[in-house]
C-alpha cells in the first residue's frame, strides 16, 4: 500500500498550516480528471492517506491543489498551489512539504 503524506507550514510566523483545503485528482487523460482525495489538513497541518494503488493507478499523473485564499486573509497574492506528480510505485512512501506564504511557496520531495 502506497503513503502519501503532506505537511503544510506558515512561512510567515512558523505555524502549522492547519484546516487547508486539499484535492488530489488523479489525471487520466489530457481532457480527464478524477477526484482521488479530498480532504482538509489537520490540527498540525498535515495530510497522511494510504493508497492501494493498481498498476493503471502508477501509470496515471497526479494533480495536488491547496486552496490557500482562505488561510491568508489578507495580503494574499497566492490562492491555489497546484503540484503536479507521480506516485509510480505501491509501496512507497510520498511525502510533500510545503511552505506556504501569502506572496509565495516553496515544495520539495521527502522521504
Amino acid at each position: 500500500m502506497a503513503k502519501f503524506s503532506s505537511h503544510l507550514l506558515n512561512g510567515s510566523d512558523g505555524t502549522h498550516a492547519s484546516n487547508v483545503k486539499v484535492k488530489i485528482y488523479q489525471i487520466q487523460s489530457s481532457k480527464l480528471k478524477k477526484l482521488f482525495l479530498n480532504t482538509k489538513t489537520d490540527g498540525n497541518g498535515r495530510i497522511n492517506q494510504h493508497f492501494n494503488l493498481s498498476k493503471k493507478d502508477c501509470k496515471c499523473d497526479y494533480e495536488m491543489i491547496c486552496d490557500i485564499k482562505r488561510y491568508f486573509k489578507k495580503k494574499k497574492i497566492v490562492g491555489e498551489i497546484v503540484i503536479k506528480f507521480k506516485m509510480t510505485d505501491n509501496k512507497k512512501n510520498y511525502h510533500l512539504p510545503i511552505i506556504i506564504s501569502p506572496n509565495s511557496y516553496t515544495v520539495w520531495w521527502s522521504k
